[in-house]
């Protein structure tokens, strides 16, 4: 693997390699167990006093955690190109985390200070506690999600199915003579590989059959459906020109040759 050149931003790279793989897991962890903190704390008074602030602390360092995730995921993303849901998801994971921590401090100052001033809150309170657990609920959705969609990203492609073997019919073979222009494929050919069925790019002379990678782009299957049977070089240098991850993937596709025109 190429080493990849740094890019100046702090969230980008750790020890050489993205930041990113590693800061997701603090919220992707984090945010669920303050979640579920949170909710016992709701079910269960007598725990509050002795376990509400180090619960708050965890949700605190959960927001922080996110925010880097979503900065060192923008800065993956310029090497790599955008992960698409991944990135919304991130976003939700961010916004939830940091308005679950807010709630739960005030929740929690509010029920000391009523606490203190002997006060009853009644139905106030059940009702401040049922949103606050509803808020939490979906934190811990948000963030099994999050951490499900970059996941997938990452390993789909690699456990599943290998590819089979293509056909004498669908890849070119060398004739009998060792003529290695037998080997080349044509951009005729190419094209009519044009759809989510066979899906092959002509990229820079190699010609590439992508067609088991449509789905699991990181950037949606409609980025590698508009490439499809065509040219792509002059598409993918500019989306990922100078970039080792994407050229290394890449390369994992290459079927043969372009042909000469």
């Amino acid at each position: 693997m190429h080493p990849l050149a740094a890019s100046g931003s702090p969230f980008d790279l750790f020890a050489g390699l993205p930041l990113h793989p590693l800061a997701v897991h603090v919220p992707v962890v984090l945010l669920p167990l303050g979640a579920l903190g949170l909710l016992v704390l709701i079910a269960v008074p007598r725990w509050r006093a002795p376990l509400a602030w180090p619960v708050v602390g965890v949700l605190g360092v959960a927001t922080v955690g996110a925010l880097v995730a979503k900065l060192s995921g923008e800065a993956l993303a310029a090497r790599v190109g955008s992960p698409g849901q991944h990135e919304q998801l991130g976003n939700w994971l961010l916004a939830t985390s940091a308005v679950l921590f807010v709630a739960a401090l005030a929740w929690w100052l509010w029920q000391r200070r009523s606490a203190r001033a002997r006060r009853s809150t009644g139905v106030m309170s059940v009702l401040a506690g049922m949103l606050l657990g509803t808020v939490a609920l979906g934190a811990v959705i948000i963030a099994v999600l999050t951490g499900h969609s970059g996941a997938t990203s990452v390993w789909a492609d690699r456990v599943a199915a290998p590819p089979t073997e293509p056909s004498a019919s669908a890849s070119p073979s060398a004739s009998d003579d060792g003529d290695d222009a037998d080997d080349d494929i044509s951009i005729a050919e190419v094209a009519n590989h044009d759809d989510s069925a066979s899906c092959w790019v002509a990229i820079e002379g190699t010609v590439y059959d992508v067609t088991s990678w449509v789905t699991r782009h990181p950037g949606g299957p409609d980025r590698i459906l508009a490439i499809c049977g065509t040219d792509a070089s002059e598409d993918f240098g500019e989306q990922h020109g100078g970039q080792a991850l994407p050229t290394e993937r890449l390369s994992e596709f290459a079927i043969g040759e372009l042909a000469e025109r």
